[in-house]
């Protein structure tokens, strides 16, 4: 039997176009270019492998070229429906690293994809929603790649839920980026509030001012997507399963509500919960007629589209990011991006500068993992304050 391929990417040929993504960026990320150069010196990943499952687009590469400048050998997996396949293909080209992510790629695929980066044998491990995690923590079949592993992060509220409800099967340190407030302010709140609004513009040209949007989850994303839907002049009606949550979406001055009761006036649904599920087969029948549905949280899965498709039949492709169901009670709804993260798969996710700050913090997290693993204790942990502090410094100096 022949050995699987280093990489599997959806076209070679592209890296010329990645190149010139990553040039723009890397020119608009100062604090991870000071990495670099601090990296190339210390070499904190010398001889280490580093498996990744990530979005594969620009700001990624220029992140991952701080690690390689730090002696890092990398293998990265993406997300369905957000690698930018040129920036793929440019990290095979020219800096040698697997990569096994398409934009074309199933859910499915997805987790083959994470399987071959996990099969590498990293040492460390970058995660972006636990799924790395979970099949090094729960599958026999990869024992003896966990027993690589010093220590890892993820990024995501998501991924944290998982790892702090889903599995107590730790056996090496995990340092959670989203338990920081530079991550939760800076990047939830004010990154993905901007990348999800110009999403859902990019997506349907739609105006937003006048419309009625549901927003459901009202962590620090929902806060922010709430947040400039309103200063457009959208109508933004707040769910949440949590009673103080909803409380300080009342003081702030929205509406709230149980789901059930703001569906069928929503003209734009959102679901931001990090769960799956939070929009049902149940709920599908509440939606209003000509109703636009999109997520923003991690998964696919917050949406029930197998019920969605069930309901309709095939599916109609209308615009490159728009596909309508007409549901068995006659009503049109209107699904954005496939049901993956609107801000990445329907535009180019976080602004630079926040995803500047956000991988620094993983940057800097993955260099204490390599020389301090066996003095944590395992599982999922805050990122030391120190790095923390470090980061909202290099920050505030490089935005004023």
């Amino acid at each position: 039997m022949l050995d699987k391929p280093p990489h599997e990417i959806e076209n070679i040929k592209l890296s010329r176009q990645g190149l010139d993504r990553l040039d723009w960026v890397r020119e608009r990320m100062p604090i991870l270019q000071q990495l670099k150069t601090d990296f190339a010196k210390s070499k904190p990943f010398a001889g280490k492998r580093i498996g990744i499952c990530l979005h594969v687009e620009a700001k990624t590469g220029i992140w991952l070229e701080t690690l390689i400048a730090g002696g890092a050998e990398i293998a990265i997996a993406g997300s369905p429906g957000t690698t930018q396949d040129e920036v793929a293909a440019v990290l095979v080209k020219e800096y040698g690293v697997q990569v096994f992510t398409k934009r074309s790629e199933s859910f499915e695929q997805h987790l083959e994809y994470v399987a071959r980066v996990l099969s590498t044998g990293p040492d460390l491990i970058a995660d972006n929603g636990a799924d790395i995690h979970m099949l090094a923590l729960t599958d026999a079949d990869y024992a003896a790649q966990k027993s690589n592993i010093i220590g890892a992060t993820e990024e995501t509220t998501t991924g944290a839920f998982r790892l702090r409800e889903d599995t107590d099967k730790h056996t090496f340190p995990t340092i959670v980026i989203n338990d920081t407030r530079a991550k939760r302010i800076i990047e939830n709140r004010y990154g993905v509030g901007q990348s999800v609004v110009d999403a859902i513009m990019r997506c349907s040209n739609l105006l937003i001012g006048g419309k009625k949007v549901t927003v459901v989850g009202y962590g620090y994303c929902g806060q922010g997507v709430a947040r400039d839907l309103r200063g457009l002049g959208a109508h933004v009606t707040v769910v949440d399963i949590d009673p103080l949550t909803r409380l300080e979406a009342h003081i702030e001055g929205y509406t709230t509500s149980e789901l059930e009761n703001a569906l069928p006036s929503a003209d734009i649904v959102i679901t931001l919960t990090g769960r799956p599920g939070a929009i049902s087969r149940e709920h599908l029948t509440l939606l209003k007629d000509g109703v636009v549905l999109c997520n923003a949280g991690h998964f696919e899965t917050e949406i029930d589209l197998p019920a969605l498709r069930e309901s309709s039949g095939q599916a109609k492709q209308i615009m490159p990011n728009i596909e309508k169901f007409i549901l068995d009670n006659g009503k049109a709804v209107y699904l954005l991006a496939k049901g993956n993260l609107v801000n990445l798969a329907g535009g180019d996710g976080n602004p630079i500068e926040v995803m500047d700050l956000g991988l620094a913090l993983q940057s800097l997290s993955l260099a204490y993992l390599a020389k301090n693993s066996d003095t944590l204790a395992v599982g999922p942990q805050t990122v030391p304050r120190e790095i923390e502090n470090d980061v909202a410094n290099r920050t505030l100096a490089a935005w004023t």
